[in-house]
Formats: C-alpha cells, sequence, structure tokens
C-alpha cells in the first residue's frame, strides 16, 4: 500500500506540472493500473482543470467517481467530496462546490448529499448562482417529488437569487402535481419580484388550468399575456385550443385555431393531432383528412399518435376496411402500430360483427412482438360477449391470467353483462362479489348492468335494493341508470315509483329520454291520473323531447269522469 502512495506522490508532481489536459490524460491512465488514489491526487487534478475554466472535464471526473468507475481503497467518495470542500480555501471554492453539485445532478443520485453541499456552500457565505439553484430545485422536484422542491424554495428565499428560470421550474411543477392554486401564488411572487413572467411561464400555467378543465381561467391568462406584450406561440395556442374542445367547446377551439393561423403562429405536430382529434370525433372525416393531407403538405411528420386518431375515427363510423389500410400506410412511412392501433382495429371489428377478422388481428398483434393489455383482453372479451360465444370468453379471461394480468373493473363489468344477458344473475352477482374480493370497487357502469339485468326479469325488489346500495356508497346514478329504473317500474305497473323516479332524475340535473317520459306518461293515464299526465307530457315537450304520436292525442282526450 506504501508504495502505492509512493506512486500517487510522484503522480502528483508531475501532473501540477502538465498541462490540464496532459494531466487528465496521466490521471485517468493510471486509474487502469494497479495505482491507488488518494484524496490529494484526486483533489489535485480538479482544482487543476477548474483553474483553467476546464469546468466539464472536471464534473466528467467527479461523475465516473460518483458512478465508481474511479475507485481506491483509500477514500470514499463522500470523504473525498468532504476533503474537496474543506481544502479549497486558497481555490475558488464556490467553483468547486458548484461543479460537484452540477455532477451530482446530472448523475441523477438521491438528492440529500446535494441540498447538504448547497446549505453548506449558502452558510459558508459563499452565493451560489441562480443555475445551480435552479439545477438543484429541477432534480428535486424530479427525484423527490413537488412539496419537497417547494420547501426548498421557501428555505431559499432571500439566501440565493431567483430568475424567471427558477419560477418555470416552480410552476411546472405545480401545475404537473395540478395545485393551481400555488400555481397561481408562484405568477403573483414572481410579480412581486419584478420578474415579468414570460411566454413558457404563462403557457405552462394555461396548460395546467386547461388540464384541470378550468378554461375561463385560461383564457383570462391568455388576454393578459396579449396586454403585456407577449406574442402567444404554438405551444400557448395548442395548450388552449386544446383545453376547449376538451370542455366541449369547440366553436371557441376551432375560433382560436384560424386566429392562431392568421396571426402567424404555425401549427406543430399536436396542434394538428389536436383539431384532428376534435374532427374524427365530430364524424367529420372529410374535414380530417384534408387537414391531415396540408399536414403532409407543409412537411409536418406524422405520428403513431397521427394514425391512431384517424383509424379511430374510422373505426367509430364502422369503417374498419379503410382504418386497416390507413395501417397498411402506416406502415409505408415507417411507423409501427401500436397495441393502441391493434385495440382500436379489433374492436372496429368487435362492433361491426367480425369477430373473426379481430382475432385473427389479435394473432398479428402477438407475433409482431407487442404484448396484449388488459384493453386488449376487454375488448376480445366484450366480443365474444356479444357474440354469444361463452367458451371463448372464459378462455380469454383465463389466457388474460396466465399473462399476469389482472382483471380490471371493466373486464369485470363486461363478465357481468355477459352472465346478465343469460338471464343467469346468481352468476353475474358471484362475479361482483369476486371483484369486491380483489378490492376493486363497483362503478356506475357494474351497477347499471346489474339493475338493467333485475329490470329485465321484472324484479324491482332487487333492481332498488342496488339504487339504494349506490347510494350508500357514494356511487352517483347516471340518466341511464335512472332511465333503467323508470323502465322497470313502468314495466311493474308502478306509477307513483316511476314518476318518482323521473322527478329524482330531473332535480339533479339529468335529462330522461323520450322512453322514460313516453311510458311513464302512458302509465299515468292508465292509473287515472290524467292531470299529471298532462303536466309531464307539458314538461317533456318544453324540455326540447317529441313525444310519441299517441301521447298528444291521448291527453287530448277528456277525463272519463268528466263526461
Amino acid at each position: 500500500m506504501s508504495a502505492s502512495k509512493n506512486q500517487a506522490v510522484a503522480l502528483l508532481s508531475r501532473m501540477l506540472k502538465a498541462p490540464p489536459l496532459k494531466a487528465l490524460s496521466l490521471f485517468t491512465s493510471s486509474s487502469g493500473q494497479d495505482l491507488h488514489h488518494t484524496h490529494q491526487s484526486v483533489s489535485v487534478i480538479i482544482y487543476h482543470l477548474l483553474s483553467f475554466d476546464m469546468v466539464l472535464h472536471a464534473q466528467s471526473l467527479i461523475l465516473q467517481l460518483l458512478s465508481d468507475k474511479i475507485t481506491s481503497p483509500l477514500f470514499t467518495v463522500s470523504s473525498l467530496l468532504s476533503y474537496l470542500t474543506h481544502n479549497s480555501k486558497y481555490f475558488n471554492s464556490s467553483l468547486v462546490y458548484e461543479t460537484i453539485i452540477s455532477a451530482y445532478a446530472k448523475a441523477q443520485l438521491p438528492m440529500e448529499p446535494v441540498l447538504f453541499l448547497f446549505d453548506e456552500m449558502v452558510d459558508k457565505g459563499l452565493m451560489p448562482t441562480s443555475n445551480i439553484f435552479n439545477s438543484v430545485l429541477k432534480c428535486v422536484v424530479k427525484g423527490n417529488g413537488f412539496e419537497q422542491a417547494w420547501l426548498v424554495f421557501e428555505k431559499n428565499k432571500g439566501r440565493v437569487g431567483f430568475d424567471a428560470y427558477t419560477f418555470g421550474i416552480l410552476m411546472k411543477g405545480c401545475c404537473d402535481s395540478g395545485d393551481l392554486r400555488r400555481a397561481f401564488d408562484v405568477l403573483g411572487e414572481m410579480r412581486e419580484t419584478d420578474l415579468s413572467p414570460n411566454v413558457v411561464v404563462y403557457t405552462t400555467l394555461i396548460d395546467g388550468c386547461c388540464k384541470k378543465g378550468e378554461v375561463e381561467k385560461a383564457k383570462k391568462l391568455f388576454s393578459q399575456m396579449g396586454e403585456m406584450g407577449l406574442v402567444a406561440n404554438q405551444y400557448t395556442y395548442t395548450a388552449l385550443i386544446n383545453g376547449f374542445f376538451k370542455k366541449g367547446l369547440k366553436n371557441d377551439g376551432f375560433e382560436l385555431y384560424e386566429k392562431m393561423k392568421s396571426e402567424g403562429s404555425l401549427p406543430d405536430l399536436h396542434t394538428y393531432n389536436c383539431v384532428l382529434n376534435a374532427y374524427c370525433n365530430d364524424r367529420e372525416m372529410h374535414k380530417a383528412f384534408q387537414l391531415f393531407d396540408e399536414m403532409r403538405e407543409r412537411g409536418v411528420a406524422c405520428n403513431v399518435v397521427t394514425y391512431n386518431i384517424l383509424i379511430e375515427g374510422l373505426c367509430l363510423q364502422r369503417k374498419v376496411k379503410e382504418a386497416n389500410k390507413l395501417v397498411d400506410e402506416m406502415k409505408k412511412c415507417g411507423l409501427s402500430p401500436s397495441i393502441i392501433t391493434y385495440n382500436m382495429l379489433m374492436d372496429g371489428y368487435c362492433h361491426a360483427g367480425r369477430l373473426d377478422l379481430a382475432l385473427k388481428l389479435f394473432d398479428q398483434l402477438k407475433s409482431s412482438g407487442l404484448s396484449p393489455s388488459v384493453i386488449t383482453y376487454n375488448i376480445l372479451i366484450s366480443g365474444c360477449s356479444r357474440s354469444e360465444n361463452s367458451l371463448q370468453v372464459l378462455d380469454f379471461v383465463r389466457e388474460m391470467e396466465e399473462r399476469g394480468l389482472s382483471p380490471s373493473k371493466v373486464t369485470y363489468t363486461i363478465l357481468i353483462n355477459f352472465f346478465v344477458k343469460w338471464n343467469n344473475m346468481e352468476k353475474a352477482l358471484e362475479v361482483l362479489s369476486y371483484m369486491k374480493r380483489t378490492n376493486l370497487e363497483a362503478d356506475v357502469c357494474t351497477y347499471g348492468v346489474l339493475i338493467n339485468g333485475w329490470c329485465n326479469q321484472g324484479n324491482m325488489k332487487e333492481a332498488s335494493k342496488l339504487f339504494k346500495t349506490m347510494g350508500e356508497t357514494k356511487v352517483e346514478p347516471n340518466d341511464v341508470v335512472y332511465n333503467t329504473m323508470v323502465y322497470g317500474y313502468c314495466r311493474e305497473g308502478s306509477s307513483y315509483k316511476a314518476l318518482k323516479m323521473l322527478r329524482e332524475m330531473v332535480e339533479k340535473g339529468l335529462m330522461p329520454n323520450v322512453a322514460s317520459y313516453n311510458m311513464t306518461i302512458q302509465i299515468l293515464w292508465g292509473d287515472e291520473k290524467w292531470e299529471v299526465a298532462r303536466n309531464l307530457l307539458a314538461s317533456m315537450i318544453k324540455s326540447g323531447l317529441e313525444p310519441s304520436s299517441t301521447l298528444p292525442i291521448l291527453c287530448t282526450k277528456q277525463d272519463p269522469s268528466i263526461s
């Protein structure tokens, strides 16, 4: 060991006399030999590199130490870093600290040692640059979460200088964690420090608002940008356009898209995908393909998402053959279909009654090297259920579990629906019980399927029990469940319960369908509740629904008791 130390001392002398790159070469070549480096030999080469402003080379060397590519029995990484920071009194200590902190940040290691070094640096009265603080803050957000990053920010107020990028990191952290209240606090604090929020900060907050459904707040922020003289870029426009479409404000979305182009901000891939999706959801495939052509004419490279949007749009219109042709085109462009692509096509074939083609596609999926997902199996189980292929349904459930995939809430609901269709309520309830044992709670769809089964069997006692259970488990009934219950009570001949259910539905802001109104009015008339029937008919017409042709005639007849 002493001979190794003597070699290290000799190396020190040679490194100090050599230019920095030559010294670094001597150091790295000696690391592969039997020589054991010491605290001094490593410190000397790092100080030597930093004295010539070769910061990146020094960082690279520290990274090798942190990743154990350079080791020695004569020191540990923590003892070496302590030596570096406590023996640099004749050197630029701030630069030593910043180099180590930057290397740690690049290594993406646990942040506790970095935070310790950063605090030690500040406590010594050394002022880190805002760039160093930002790299620490960014790593804390990524590794320890936003709450820890917020504490680091709060702790260092008044200790270090912040810049616009600091607030940008915080803004992104707030928005990614869905904390809009704190995001607006960040915006306020930024203004208080006399830093003007830039386009990036505003765009991040607009996107955060849109993701939380707060489109009105996003609109106000967009207007503020214009008032401040900030020019929205394609990312700003895309975030707000996407927010409008997700909120169902299609006209606002298309208007902003046109404004974007008129202001000279060219749509990018994400903008096009967003607008394409809106057209496909509206089943306006002609406009969608016009936009698709425009993309290619402008040289905007389409991605798998672009094709998936169009494929889904075609499948929604049962144009599965056209969707399949698009997959061939996609492959010619060098793009490989994703699991989502296959899932949408299989779902399209299943809904078109072509289970055979869906199964063929399933084999292609597996041979292409992709692994089926829970969604894949849900599609196929549902398709087999519609085709009343009970053996295939159970085979897919088994295959799914053999692949280590746990059935989801949707899987169980599909299976429950399968047994309901076969009027096997006992088996359906067994599936529900098993589902609950796997710690999955029934949702509104699960309850809706079971209630529909009991109503079809005329067993309103069991249906009403389930409806009551929904309230007890805080599952809010939707319009489908209410309409099913109305149907069941009408079928049972209980006009009072049907009307009560229909009124409760309206009070909750849900819209009864035409069948619910028609059946309830007819049963009320049959129970000689003529005035109530007429009033309900008036309410139906007022809500914009058209009654069946027999209802107006029925309700204009004179009450038999008056004649």
